[in-house]
């Protein structure tokens, strides 16, 4: 049982992931982690359990060194280097981004990131 982004694109991107956590130290109920860097056709584990148990909905992002980025409407602070918070965490190094909304409904589940 995992969550594993894939990358079928021709340059390595990295992401970032939302998941649902009730009860965050923050006082959300959501925790984003990344920055995960996954090669042109490769694969990584971003959650490692059932991730249809955690929640149907999930978060995402992920951009390439050439500008491409993969998003849409859901805002979202991140920092530049590796991390996992609470949603309502932040620092002065902070950016914001524009997350994608996807649906997991198994216990493996793999999201692709496609041209």
């Amino acid at each position: 049982m995992a969550l594993k982004f894939q990358n079928n694109y021709h340059r390595e991107i990295w992401t970032m992931v939302e998941r649902y956590q009730p009860s965050c130290s923050d006082g959300s109920n959501w925790v984003k982690e990344g920055w995960w860097r996954i090669g042109p056709g490769e694969s990584a584990t971003v959650f490692g359990g059932d991730p249809s148990a955690v929640n149907a909905t999930w978060y995402c992002y992920a951009y390439a060194g050439d500008g491409v980025e993969w998003r849409d409407r859901f805002r979202e602070t991140v920092p530049h280097q590796a991390f996992e918070w609470c949603a309502n965490t932040t620092d002065g190094n902070s950016r914001e981004i524009l997350m994608n909304e996807f649906v997991v409904s198994r216990p493996n589940h793999t999201h692709s990131f496609n041209p």
